[in-house]
């Protein structure tokens, strides 16, 4: 019984980690990047909408790719701010973080959305 308690403990927390969001914070993206809102980085929310307008379907590849190789001047608010590579994170857990901050980003605009509002940084009209 205590085996499979710990197997299923082991388990649960490999799925934790492999988490874009986990992944995030276990490889100290957190400690510059917010998921909404600005930090010493831009937020993830500003990345993933900007790199959809910029790149479209290849968004994911761009994120992944700045992520790994890193970059600078990228972003006109943080173009002072220099991104470190992080060629030690592996493929699976790129794609893994990628793919989630482009999720979060189309479910916040699903939830903007459906209550009327726009996202493009344009105001909405009062009545």
């Amino acid at each position: 019984m205590k085996k499979l308690i710990l197997t299923t403990l082991l388990a649960s927390s490999i799925l934790l980690a492999s988490s874009g969001k986990e992944l995030t914070k276990q490889n100290g993206c957190m400690e510059c990047h917010n998921i909404m809102g600005k930090k010493a980085a831009p937020a993830f929310m500003g990345t993933a909408k900007k790199n959809l307008k910029w790149y479209g379907d290849e968004a994911k590849a761009n994120i992944i790719k700045g992520i790994k190789s890193g970059s600078k001047g990228k972003y006109r608010q943080f173009s002072d701010t220099e991104m470190p590579a992080y060629s030690n994170i592996s493929e699976s857990d790129l794609d893994t973080i990628a793919s989630w901050i482009l999720s979060e980003f189309q479910k916040m605009k699903s939830q903007k959305m459906s209550q009327g509002q726009k996202i493009s940084g344009q105001r909405k009209s009062r009545p």
